[in-house]
């Protein structure tokens, strides 16, 4: 990718399926800009050219591994948590600035020969001090002054390292020798994490990811699930598709102690402007969860909404339709009311 791109340019699209936008300019008064608009029209397609393949891993763990793919669906919706990064996949690029590699770059064995020559050099510098330290000593030289001429040394290696660093010289830690495969070629081990409700939304709601949506649900929930276990995933893919619904960005808000966080455009525009907890309606729910979560959100100056979702339909009804695969008429069976929360504090509130 191009350096500089700007934001609203590099995240055009909110989703992975775009819209028709390249259709040629309609002419009211030209009859033959009628025909090729309707042609264009006819033949164009918003389809991805191939799915995104996920995969289980680690248990109930879907994740993307492919680079296109990380960097496709967190650049149309801020899908996905890089496990190797705070949210967007940058660990290869991140990785390669700090050894000073290039984009197809096979410098590992230049990079390990300056490592090699380094140590050599230190080892030596070193190993000499050690033989006037012991002739010091043989000579009845004080302890303090050695002691200060170790500092002294010590300081000097610390000195020729900055300079090296300044210098651009690269430093290849023991660690970093794995991430090279046998071509010398850095091998990309980060994946892209995606919550169990946004494998649902990108499989159900939007089909671009390689995988059916019964595969999907027996990973999820099991082959012959009871509603006890998938009653906590209906309450939260039906806010989370009622929020994205509406064209808000909707992440996980674990750090802030919510469910949710929800952003207008996305993380790398502004920050989150609400932080949301899913709530079963009509059920006992402890305040001291809200006091909390409402403390933590109301520091980072975000407003704390309440979502409850609501079943209308009986379970038995709702579960025989989640084991066919009709999550349409599973999620149809939800409604959603909305509270915002807000901490009463005499000092500041006694209008």
């Amino acid at each position: 990718m191009p350096k500089h791109v700007p934001n609203a340019k590099r995240y055009k699209y909110p989703l992975p399926i775009h819209p028709l936008d390249q259709l040629p300019e309609l002419k009211l008064y030209n009859p033959v800009s009628w025909v090729y608009w309707l042609y264009c029209y006819t033949f164009s397609t918003n389809q991805l050219p191939s799915k995104i393949h996920a995969e289980f891993t680690h248990g109930k763990h879907l994740t993307i591994a492919r680079p296109d793919d990380m960097r496709y669906l967190w650049e149309n919706g801020f899908f996905g948590t890089a496990q190797l990064s705070r949210s967007e996949p940058t660990w290869r690029k991140r990785t390669m600035a700090r050894l000073g590699l290039s984009e197809g770059s096979t410098a590992l064995e230049h990079i390990t020969e300056k490592r090699r020559i380094e140590r050599l050099r230190f080892k030596q510098e070193r190993s000499q001090f050690e033989a006037i330290k012991l002739d010091m000593r043989q000579r009845g030289v004080a302890e303090d002054h050695i002691l200060a001429e170790e500092r002294a040394f010590l300081k000097s290696l610390r000195e020729k390292e900055k300079v090296l660093e300044e210098e651009g010289e690269v430093h290849l830690r023991e660690v970093d020798e794995e991430l090279f495969g046998p071509n010398e070629q850095l091998i990309d081990i980060e994946v892209l994490e995606l919550m169990p409700v946004e494998g649902i939304f990108l499989t159900f709601a939007l089909p671009v990811l390689e995988m059916n949506v019964k595969t999907l649900l027996a990973n999820l929930a099991g082959d012959e699930p009871t509603y006890a276990d998938i009653h906590e995933l209906c309450l939260k893919y039906v806010a989370y598709h009622h929020y994205r619904s509406h064209g808000w960005c909707a992440r996980s808000g674990i750090k802030f102690g919510c469910d949710y966080l929800l952003y207008r455009r996305g993380p790398p525009f502004q920050h989150a402007e609400y932080g949301v907890k899913v709530l079963e309606a009509c059920k006992p729910f402890d305040t001291t969860l809200f006091t909390g979560a409402a403390r933590v959100l109301s520091g980072a100056r975000k407003p704390f909404i309440l979502c409850y979702v609501e079943l209308q339909k009986p379970e038995s009804e709702v579960l025989e339709s989640w084991r066919q695969g009709r999550l349409d008429k599973v999620f149809r069976s939800y409604k959603v009311g909305e509270v915002s929360y807000r901490r009463w504090v005499p000092g500041k509130n006694r209008d």
